[in-house]
């Protein structure tokens, strides 16, 4: 199965009110992961908010999704695109994988960052339909620039 769920002592740190436009989106966002031979690997990303986790999608099986399967630790930059002098980077825990069954998640991410109604059909053509998941991101540390 696809579902990894992560048993975390870990305190979670918070987002500022101020810079939680450039989590919920549609700020494009860099996802460091980092491979089983310990070297950092960035890929640009949807990101959104579920009131805990940041959420970032993808095709299961993805070196991403491998990456973090090994070593759970990740770091989201997200740069306001009016602004690249005001950023915020999160650095945290993949603290479960979810399978995105039926795409809801890919879906409202296709919304918010293209206006379209769905991922498959419309953003990417059907044929290109695989099994996503959701990685559900902790805030373990977080900085701002300008610093909060």
């Amino acid at each position: 199965g696809s579902e990894m769920c992560i048993r975390d002592r870990t305190m979670s740190e918070r987002i500022p009110a101020s810079f939680m436009d450039l989590i919920e989106g549609p700020v494009y966002a860099v996802l460091t992961t980092i491979a089983p031979d310990g070297q950092p690997e960035n890929s640009v990303v949807w990101a959104s908010w579920d009131g805990e986790h940041v959420l970032v999608n993808t095709v299961e099986g993805r070196r991403k999704d491998n990456n973090i399967r090994t070593n759970p630790k990740v770091a989201l930059l997200a740069m306001d695109p009016k602004d690249p002098y005001r950023w915020i980077d999160v650095r945290g825990l993949v603290i479960e994988i979810v399978p995105d069954e039926d795409f809801t998640n890919i879906n409202a991410h296709a919304r918010l960052y293209t206006g379209k109604g769905q991922y498959y059909g419309e953003v990417a053509p059907e044929s290109q339909k695989s099994s996503r998941v959701i990685f559900k991101i902790k805030p373990v540390h977080v900085v701002t620039y300008p610093a909060e």
